[in-house]
């Protein structure tokens, strides 16, 4: 008996093409069906936003993490989209919040157009304390003075930013040359200003509370350009009678 008759069919029975088609599909569609597991882009998962709560102010940013996360992708905070995406990773991302109310917002992880996960009420601003100004004392040294504004440098000045008092001299040190502290990576350098000279002093400053961008809470001075952190090596310019004196902060004492 022939394998395959004159009509093509196979012992008689299937025809030959129908049994190759046949054939080819049983062993397609595995072999595609692999391909799309080994070859598909998996998808993108959100686990936890670090920190999960934050003092409402500006400059804030956040950790997203997750799996399989990817350039070019959005994280929203409500209906609010984060300034930025900043991927470090397939599990990780920092991302720049926009001006957020203080409340608690879910947190919405976006491929182009397409939600692709969400964490529910993730993220919690707090607002910042009722009070926000205290008062510090600082040690350090008004920087680079003229020997005639040696001579009027007193304990009890009152120096001031927009008409009100943001410090006042408790007390003052023996001049000495004038030099300023310099940072250069991980150096602190200590560079001369020839022909100038130093008062060492004590200062009570008056301080506002803002927030850092991991959620604590620091106090600064506001400035005739912008705000000075009240820390070790940050540098104050304070308003007086006889024009603008410069202040290194070398030691935050507290609230003496």
């Amino acid at each position: 008996m022939a394998i395959v008759d004159d009509r093509g069919r196979l012992v008689g029975r299937v025809n030959l093409i129908d049994a190759v088609v046949a054939f080819l599909i049983l062993v397609l569609i595995p072999v595609a069906f692999g391909a799309y597991l080994l070859f598909r882009t998996p998808a993108a998962t959100l686990t936890a936003v670090v920190p999960a709560k934050l003092y409402q102010g500006g400059n804030l940013r956040v950790e997203v993490t997750g799996e399989n996360l990817r350039p070019f992708m959005r994280v929203r905070f409500d209906t609010l989209q984060g300034r930025t995406f900043m991927i470090g990773g397939t599990r990780g991302a920092m991302v720049d919040l926009p001006d957020l109310a203080p409340g608690v917002y879910d947190v919405a992880l976006y491929d182009y157009m397409q939600e692709v996960s969400r964490l529910p009420k993730a993220l919690t601003i707090l607002p910042l304390a009722p009070v926000p100004t205290v008062e510090m004392q600082v040690a350090g040294a008004f920087k680079g003075l003229s020997s005639e504004r040696v001579k009027t440098m007193k304990a009890g000045d009152r120096l001031q930013e927009n008409g009100d008092a943001t410090a006042e001299v408790v007390s003052v040190g023996t001049p000495t040359p004038s030099s300023i502290t310099l940072r250069a990576g991980p150096n602190v350098l200590q560079v001369p200003l020839a022909g100038q000279t130093d008062i060492p002093a004590v200062l009570k400053l008056k301080c506002f509370v803002s927030a850092n961008a991991d959620g604590s809470l620091k106090c600064s001075v506001p400035g005739p350009i912008q705000q000075t952190d009240v820390a070790p090596g940050s540098t104050l310019s304070l308003g007086a009678p006889d024009g603008w004196a410069t202040f290194q902060i070398d030691k935050v004492l507290g609230d003496k």
